[in-house]
């Protein structure tokens, strides 16, 4: 409990005034310095003299040969995917990185793990999981088309049936349907 002796009221404080109406003890905001300026508006942006300067626009040349562009492939039924994606890249004298592909195949050759050269083929339906890998256009080879271009593409799909396939594509993809392949083009320098 508080002891009425220690309790201070308002009325009991003194304030000591002058005649002026100012109080001692009181400091006046208006009594302190202000540099001088034209204006009593605050100034924005960047201070002069900071380190963090304006950032300079980057321009992309949209008509740079270099420019990687996305495109997509369509592939009609019963066709290879593999031979229409290398006459595309050889016509264009382009290199694609194929990102996806969807739609059904027929079949597919697949490479041996164990050897570069044997190869066997896997006959279906099968839906197409992933297809993936790039086509580079060699632009050096003065030979045939076929050895203008360099391929690694991996392949994943599935049957009706609970079976699933992954490999390196080996030869020919056959498309059961419409499949529709998902790419990136660029030109080698």
């Amino acid at each position: 409990m508080v002891q009425p002796s220690n309790v201070t009221t308002l009325s009991s404080t003194l304030i000591s005034s002058s005649d002026d109406n100012t109080f001692d003890g009181v400091i006046d905001s208006s009594s302190h310095s202000k540099p001088p300026s034209s204006s009593s508006k605050r100034t924005r942006g960047r201070p002069a003299g900071s380190k963090n300067k304006q950032k300079l626009a980057i321009v992309i040349d949209q008509n740079h040969e270099h420019v990687q562009k996305p495109i997509l492939i369509q592939i009609p039924i019963n066709s290879d995917v593999i031979e229409t994606l290398t006459q595309f890249v050889c016509d264009h004298q382009i290199s694609i990185a194929v990102q996806s592909a969807s739609g059904s195949i027929l079949n597919a050759t697949l490479r041996d793990d164990q050897s570069e050269i044997s190869t066997f083929i896997v006959h279906g339906p099968f839906t197409l999981a992933s297809f993936t890998g790039p086509c580079i256009y060699n632009n050096y080879s003065t030979t045939s088309l076929s050895s203008n271009l360099d391929y690694f593409l991996n392949i994943s799909f599935c049957s009706n049936l609970d079976q699933s396939f992954v490999g390196v594509v080996g030869g020919k993809v056959i498309a059961g349907d419409d499949v529709v392949v998902t790419a990136t083009t660029f030109k080698n320098s």
